[in-house]
């Protein structure tokens, strides 16, 4: 048990630091696969993705420095009622974007400046970049601005 924990602590902070990036605009691949199915968006949420990680990765630095039998059945049952929040306020998300929906501003200007179809194309291309081009556009936001009208204006 006791070298797991130091295993599955580090996964949880690899999720925590993906989670920041993506919020912060500094990885830009989950948001443009999710452009990539058919029909409407899905309803991603960047910031409520990395509140859950570092949650989980408070949970687990407070059962480190503290273990005890009682934190882990409190860690079980303050998961699954975070479970069931999410279940509730699942479908609300999509209501009240300007809460839960943060996005960087990348983002926001794709959205406002392409169509749905658009933006599908954009995502299958960002698929075909080499990964050295993609690791370039998720750092440099204004390089990446001047791809995808390029890409906008290649497709239309």
């Amino acid at each position: 048990m006791t070298t797991i924990l130091p295993v599955f602590m580090f996964a949880v902070m690899a999720l925590f630091l993906r989670a920041c990036l993506v919020t912060l605009g500094f990885y830009k691949e989950p948001i443009l696969t999710a452009f990539q199915q058919y029909g409407d968006e899905v309803g991603f949420s960047p910031l409520f993705e990395s509140l859950a990680w570092g949650g989980v990765l408070a949970y687990l630095l407070f059962v480190v420095l503290a273990p005890s039998s009682f934190l882990v059945l409190i860690g079980v049952f303050c998961f699954v009622m975070f479970v069931m929040l999410y279940w509730r306020i699942r479908d609300s998300v999509m209501r009240h974007p300007q809460v839960f929906l943060r996005f960087p501003n990348w983002y926001r200007e794709i959205v406002d400046h392409t169509t749905r179809e658009e933006r599908r194309k954009l995502a299958y291309m960002w698929l075909a970049l080499p990964l050295r081009t993609r690791l370039l556009y998720n750092a440099q936001h204004e390089e990446f601005r001047k791809w995808v009208e390029l890409v906008v204006l290649s497709v239309s």
